[in-house]
This record gives C-alpha cells, structure tokens and sequence, in this order.
C-alpha cells in the first residue's frame, strides 16, 4: 500500500461526505497532499496551478458537467500537468450510457458509488501503474479505450484467437 505516498491527488466533488470518505481513504494509503475542490471552477484553478498525480472527479458535478472539466483537461497544454494525466470518475450513476460517455470523453478509470478502499485503491494502481496508450487525435483525446489482455496467449492475434476458439471446445 505504499504505491502513493509522495502523490498529490485533486478531488472535485461537490458532496461533502464523498470528499471527506476519498480523502480518508487516499490518507489510509499514504498520501498526504490532497485537494477538495467543490466547484468545478475552484478545481480548474488548482489543475492549472498546481502539479498533480491524479484527480478523482464526480459525474454529477453542476449539472452533470463533471465531464466537462474532464474534455478541458484533455484539450489543454497546462504547464503544470500533461493532458494524460489519471482522472477518475466516481459516480453513482453506472447505466451503459453514462460509462461510455465517460470512456469516449477520455476517462481513465470509472468507480461506481458507494466504493470500497479496495476499489479506490485498484483504479488508482491501474490509473498510475497501468497505464493505457494515451491517444490524441481529431475526434478523442485519452487513454486507449480498449484493454489490453496481459498474458493471454489467446489473443496472439486473428488466426491463433480462431485457434483457440475451435481447440477449446473440445
């Protein structure tokens, strides 16, 4: 658990209890340089003045626009923090649409609320340790949108997937 000391994490929730609950838990893992930031303007403030590791940013923030910090960050050339930084996104809104708007506006990592330490501590182990190849281009800016399957020898590629296919149903 001492992967995050040294961090420095912005949280934006303007849900009082949420914030304080991340924060506990970021402090039980080590980490000791955390922001809350309840409105989305106080939270732009801190990414472009202050150097961060990760943010954790709410759905629901004024008017469902937490997205809407997450495509500023994405779109930006800040001096203090790259554009592929980690943001994760705890909502507790999980409907297929919502993750893939998530996903397809560049998250790195989604947590469905109510999270557990083990689920902050994952997503925060993938976002920083795990990381996906981050892309820009004209219609996305994030990580890549698909997983790669680590020490999977059945994803060797077309063929051999097929292969693997028809040599398991055995």
């Amino acid at each position: 658990m001492n992967d995050f000391i040294g961090l420095r994490v912005l949280i934006v929730d303007n849900n009082n209890f949420i914030a304080k609950t991340l924060y506990s838990i970021l402090e039980a893992f080590g980490v000791r340089k955390i922001t809350i930031c309840d409105t989305l303007e106080e939270a732009e403030k801190k990414y472009y003045n202050s150097q961060l590791d990760v943010i954790f940013i709410d759905f629901m923030m004024e008017n469902r626009s937490g997205l809407n910090f997450l495509k500023t960050v994405r779109a930006s050339n800040a001096d203090k923090n790259p554009s592929d930084i980690p943001v994760i996104l705890n909502t507790g809104v999980t409907d297929i649409d919502t993750i893939i708007m998530a996903r397809d506006t560049g998250i790195t990592e989604i947590i469905g609320k109510p999270f557990s330490p083990d689920q902050i501590h994952q997503k925060m182990h993938n976002a920083l340790f795990n990381k996906r190849e981050f892309i820009n281009v004209d219609e996305y800016i994030g990580p890549n949108r698909r997983r790669r399957q680590q020490n999977n020898p059945e994803w060797d590629g077309e063929n051999e997937r097929r292969h693997s296919a028809t040599s398991n149903s055995d």
